[in-house]
């Protein structure tokens, strides 16, 4: 099968920095990240390719995200909210649920601690099929501080590309999260 012509989100992406907004920096700044480190992220991210690799069945999401500053693997059960205790412990916990509307679309919506509060974070993965034919992601990120009512919406677009042992799912990965 073409790589540019998929039918569900499944495989890798990399981010198309010549569309949208591929930069981080409002939703950093929502975040509290400071200027300094959101500085070092752009520079990354320049850099650096940012790629996810997708798996989604009916019950659950594989994805794992490698960038200059991100190699995260993450395993969600479709439907249920999965709770994670944060480094620092406490009440430091991440709330994640993922949602989906078929193969073709994912909804994580998330609540975590951050520098200057607590946000909540919607990440909709959409697969979209151009006039030309040519299957491409469109990601639509939404922040918003839960303290200040600061929102950030980001919109990347991701364009397929073939899986390479970098991007590919380590086997075995504990979350170390509790499904609720």
């Amino acid at each position: 099968m073409m790589l540019d012509a998929r039918t569900s989100l499944n495989g890798v992406w990399r981010l198309d920095k010549s569309r949208g907004e591929p930069s981080m920096k409002g939703y950093l700044e929502v975040m509290g990240v400071t200027a300094m480190a959101i500085e070092a992220h752009e520079k990354g991210e320049k850099d650096v390719e940012t790629r996810n690799n997708i798996e989604l069945t009916g019950s659950k999401l594989r994805i794992k995200k490698t960038s200059r500053v991100n190699n995260l693997q993450e395993e969600f059960p479709i439907g249920q909210e999965i709770i994670k205790t944060l480094m620092g412990g406490g009440d430091r916990q991440k709330v994640t649920r993922v949602d989906s509307e078929g193969l073709h679309h994912v909804k994580i919506t998330t609540q975590m601690p951050t520098m200057n509060g607590k946000a909540e974070v919607v990440d909709i993965k959409t697969l979209v099929t151009e006039d030309d034919g040519k299957t491409v992601l469109r990601q639509d990120l939404t922040i918003r501080n839960v303290d200040t009512g600061q929102t950030k919406t980001t919109e990347r677009w991701f364009v397929p590309e073939a899986l390479t042992e970098e991007i590919a799912f380590e086997e075995n990965v504990d979350n170390s999260a509790e499904a609720t």
